[in-house]
């Protein structure tokens, strides 16, 4: 049922696995994430995307493309989404920041950085309407 998304509402099948998209305001404080709760820090969110989503996930749009990332682009980006803590969470924030960065030096499940810098997929052309 959790991935089913925004056709509960809609009853079109176009918006199986189709989530509203939550803003980045505090979002280093919002963990986990996704919205099954299935990635517990931003590095493994950011892995989740560099490399292009899930293997064969038949939901995801044919036109997305792995990222190719390096790592010290993948931190800057963590730490850009950091910054937009709000100042009332700075110090709840500071500790979420250094726990995730810990965490994200030993353990990284959704790596993949041979797929994140291997070939890109084709893009199918775009459809007329």
């Amino acid at each position: 049922m959790s991935s089913l998304g925004r056709f509960l509402i809609t009853r079109q099948e176009i918006d199986i696995a189709s989530f509203k998209t939550p803003g980045l305001r505090n979002v280093l404080v919002t963990a986990p994430y996704f919205h099954d709760g299935s990635q517990e820090t931003l590095w493994d969110v950011m892995d989740h995307y560099n490399k292009g989503g899930g293997p064969h996930d038949p939901f995801i749009d044919e036109a997305i493309q792995p990222l190719a990332l390096r790592e010290q682009d993948i931190d800057d980006l963590v730490a850009f989404l950091a910054s937009l803590t709000s100042p009332e969470y700075a110090e709840q924030g500071a500790k979420e920041l250094e726990r995730q960065r810990a965490l994200s030096k030993i353990s990284r499940p959704l790596r993949d950085t041979v797929r994140a810098f291997g070939p890109k997929p084709s893009i199918p052309p775009m459809s007329s309407p």
